[in-house]
């Protein structure tokens, strides 16, 4: 293990390329004793584009900003060098410095917070839980601030809210299946309402998944149910939805309804069965064009039947569990022209890979979309990099021009490319 790390800190000392990012990911690394965040490289220079650019396999070139992922990073690292060695192992020999902020000292003097949550550590030995309550016992003045002042208040009501939350964290998933969030709050606290954004253990049940699932903590309700649906929960099912027309399911209502349907998470997680019609989702990202192509489609279908779904709420919780139901069908996704557009399908590439088909992305449909009409884009996400490679090629070039518009003058482009894949 101590010769692989040799060998990588070896490369990255001596690739001067590097050096900025892994003092940053150094930093961070000793703020949160794990991978997690992201560091950003403000005006990049051109040996540090290169550098990632071939670490990534990825085009970082020509951005005013360059964002990386701790946990990416760490992940790439051991693709690259086919090994399993820690990150803060390779910044800790890297810098020279221990990536551990704890003196001896204050270890031995924890607070009376920090030693009531670390002596429920045993119980939950070799388990998330126990990554979870040590992080806790290390982060009592910002992030868990709120838990360490009820402790003060009422330390045995403090500890068994936390117990139970590191109970109900290492049952996540269990199941294998969604699970209304009531239903799972009532088995772990005795009240359904516990868990619950407001509830008694809402905000700290959620910091545990944000650890668990390494990502920031919500701060929307939407967000907040995408991450109880990430962990196999059920929550405020009625709020996350998609708009969906010619869904082939397992109700009737679905399959003969000729028109287009709002559907929630709690309508999408009711279906035992649902799949797109010939193999084919087609994916469009605005809802003035998914109204443009459905209605010339609806005039035309020939006894034709296709799937057309638009996201309106977002890369929310519903629409990706829709498209974990399509799960197997080719993914076509045409979005808008501009940053919001290419986030968006490259985080559909990104959770489904393989079924992912760039849908009207050329730069010949872009310079059609601008020869109408159009603006000027805004540099609030120059630092966006893309995973996909074709996506990739576009923001390089929208980046360059610096325009956007909107998509309707691809419409027709549209309807008939649905036409000629199902048939």
């Amino acid at each position: 293990m101590d010769a692989q790390i040799d060998q990588i800190v070896q490369f990255f000392k001596s690739n001067p390329g590097f050096g900025r990012i892994i003092h940053a990911m150094f930093d961070m690394y000793v703020q949160y004793e794990r991978a997690f965040g992201a560091v950003r490289l403000i005006k990049p220079r051109e040996e540090e584009e290169e550098a990632l650019s071939k670490f990534f396999s990825r085009d970082y070139y020509n951005q005013a900003l360059i964002r990386i992922g701790l946990a990416d990073f760490e992940r790439q690292m051991c693709k690259n060098f086919l090994s399993d060695v820690s990150l803060g192992d390779v910044l800790a020999q890297y810098i020279g410095k221990p990536v551990k902020k704890a003196t001896e000292s204050n270890m031995k003097k924890p607070t009376p917070f920090a030693a009531g949550v670390l002596s429920l550590v045993p119980k939950f030995k070799n388990t998330q839980a126990e990554i979870w309550l040590k992080e806790i016992s290390a982060h009592t003045r910002r992030t868990y601030r709120a838990a360490a002042d009820s402790y003060l208040a009422d330390p045995k009501s403090a500890l068994r809210v936390i117990r139970q939350t590191a109970d109900a964290l290492n049952d996540v998933g269990a199941n294998g299946k969604l699970v209304p969030l009531a239903e799972f709050s009532e088995k772990h606290t005795g009240s359904p309402g516990a868990f619950d954004f407001s509830g008694t253990h809402g905000q700290l049940f959620l910091k545990a998944l944000a650890s668990k699932f390494d990502v920031a903590l919500p701060t929307t309700a939407e967000g907040c149910v995408f991450l109880h649906y990430r962990a196999g929960l059920l929550s405020n099912g009625m709020l996350s939805s998609v708009t969906v027309f010619g869904l082939s399911a397992d109700s009737a209502h679905y399959e003969n309804l000729n028109q287009a349907q709002v559907l929630t998470l709690e309508n999408i997680n009711s279906l035992s069965h649902a799949s797109a019609h010939g193999g084919k989702v087609f994916i469009l990202e605005e809802p003035q064009i998914f109204s443009a192509v459905l209605t010339r489609l609806k005039c035309d279908t020939g006894g034709v039947k296709r799937t057309i779904v638009c996201p309106t709420g977002g890369f929310n919780a519903a629409f990706v569990c829709l498209m974990e139901l399509l799960r197997g069908a080719d993914m076509y996704f045409a979005g808008g022209m501009n940053y919001k557009g290419l986030e968006f399908a490259d985080k559909l590439y990104e959770q489904f890979r393989k079924n992912f088909v760039p849908w009207r992305y050329t730069r010949e449909d872009y310079a059609k979309v601008i020869a109408v009409d159009g603006g000027y884009l805004t540099g609030e996400k120059r630092g966006l990099a893309m995973h996909n490679e074709s996506l990739a090629s576009l923001l390089s070039h929208i980046k360059k021009t610096g325009r956007t518009a909107s998509s309707l003058p691809l419409v027709d482009d549209y309807v008939s490319d649905i036409k000629k894949i199902v048939q």
